[in-house]
């Protein structure tokens, strides 16, 4: 009697354990982020567990100086990470490191294809690596030139279309008592010194490389070269006021002593917001001043590590999770943008009423369509990341008059075609 009721007992335990589950399949993902706006990612992340009940995500953050090295000793340091904040940059080396698992690997049957109808060109580019789609995107923007409605109105000039147009307009406002009508972001430590560049050089129509991945921008035809060449004359001349960071951009374009900039499309937000901007509606973007018009887009994305791939529980847990963050219906992608200000690259939330108009507060929302239709994506390689870090320091010297042009871009394609041929021989 007694071992009948062990047994009972144990079939009603079993029973309860093979009915429940939370207590079954439980599942934490360990999500990596850098700390912006946490607030509103754990917010999101507990509207996902509350959807999807036996899932539950621990969010760890670092700051964004230090969120790359954070990763990699975190992937080579054998530290649980499921879910990750991706980057444009990084991509190649991840994947190549295997770090980092394709979607395919993980999603369901046709989900990926899907949903890459709706991604934007330069973002379906930028989590792409070797033909295989490795994220999702989380945020998604264009670098724009920026200018002071007002300004340019008050003393009748017109909106440049060309770098040459830009200086003539930035001369007469000097002439005119404007001290340095540029505002520029001049900080060699951050990534998007460069991208700010190349988005500069995409409104030449340059192309940095060539089809072989070789460095073509030494050459002084190149747009890239061009616009290293005028950056530096624009700062000999005095035209420029440089700034350590975007916050002080914002700041400093909301003083009307500078007529144009060149930042991300969120700084614009920031800069028309009417809540504490004292010239809040007085700025715009203009197509990108050169032949082309076109400019660089990039994208930040949810990414799923190798290890989390491996293992088919996690995995199905890990692709719930970014495609309630980043899928169809986009929900948390028009959060982020109509929030926070956050570029997007789900093509349909162009149309989505709630985005329209809480962009159209603060941007031409036509022009903005027409601007990500154009952009391009960056050139990234498995040593582009690198090699971004030993050029920046280049570029900084040669816009400031420490370095001739000429020898800038020399060092920076030989270094590039030095580590292009390293990388190969491996």
């Amino acid at each position: 009697m007694k071992l009948c009721k062990l047994l009972t007992a144990a079939v009603l335990v079993s029973g309860a354990f093979l009915t429940n589950p939370t207590m079954a399949e439980d599942i934490t993902l360990e999500f990596a982020v850098w700390n912006y706006s946490l607030e509103t990612i754990q917010d999101n992340v507990k509207k996902f567990e509350a959807a999807n009940p036996g899932i539950k995500v621990k969010v760890t953050d670092y700051t964004w100086p230090d969120y790359q090295d954070s990763l990699v000793l975190r992937f080579r340091g054998g530290t649980p990470t499921d879910v990750i904040y991706g980057g444009q940059d990084w991509l190649p080396a991840w994947a190549a490191g295997g770090f980092v698992a394709p979607l395919d690997d993980i999603a369901p049957a046709g989900a990926v294809d899907d949903l890459k109808k709706d991604i934007a060109g330069f973002a379906l580019s930028d989590m792409t690596y070797k033909g295989k789609l490795y994220g999702l995107p989380y945020y998604a923007d264009t670098i724009s030139f920026i200018y002071n409605k007002k300004i340019l109105e008050d003393k009748g000039i017109a909106v440049p279309k060309t770098w040459e147009e830009v200086t003539a307009a930035a001369e007469e406002l000097k002439a005119g008592g404007m001290e340095h009508p540029i505002s520029y972001e001049y900080n060699q430590e951050l990534p998007n010194f460069f991208d700010a560049f190349v988005a500069q050089a995409y409104g030449r129509g340059a192309q940095l490389f060539d089809a072989e991945q070789k460095a073509a921008f030494d050459n002084p035809e190149n747009g890239a070269y061009k616009q290293l060449q005028w950056l530096a004359d624009a700062f000999s001349k005095g035209l420029v006021q440089p700034e350590t960071h975007e916050s002080k951009i914002i700041l400093a374009m909301n003083t009307g002593q500078h007529a144009f900039t060149v930042v991300f499309n969120y700084v614009l937000a920031a800069m028309n917001n009417a809540a504490d901007q004292p010239l809040a509606g007085q700025f715009a973007l203009a197509p990108m001043p050169g032949e082309a018009h076109t400019t660089l887009g990039f994208s930040k994305f949810y990414a799923v590590t190798a290890k989390t791939a491996a293992d088919p529980a996690r995995a199905e847990a890990a692709w719930k999770f970014i495609n309630f963050m980043a899928g169809k219906p986009y929900t948390v992608a028009k959060r982020w943008a109509a929030e926070k200000g956050l570029g997007f690259g789900q093509l349909p939330l162009f149309e989505d009423q709630s985005v329209i108009e809480a962009w159209g507060k603060w941007i031409d929302m036509p022009t903005l369509k027409q601007q990500v239709a154009t952009a391009r994506a960056g050139t990234w390689t498995e040593w582009g990341s690198q090699w971004s870090a030993y050029f920046r320091p280049l570029l900084a010297k040669a816009m400031v008059g420490e370095a001739p042009v000429e020898q800038v871009m020399k060092d920076g394609a030989e270094r590039w075609n030095q580590m292009r041929e390293q990388f190969a021989s491996r």
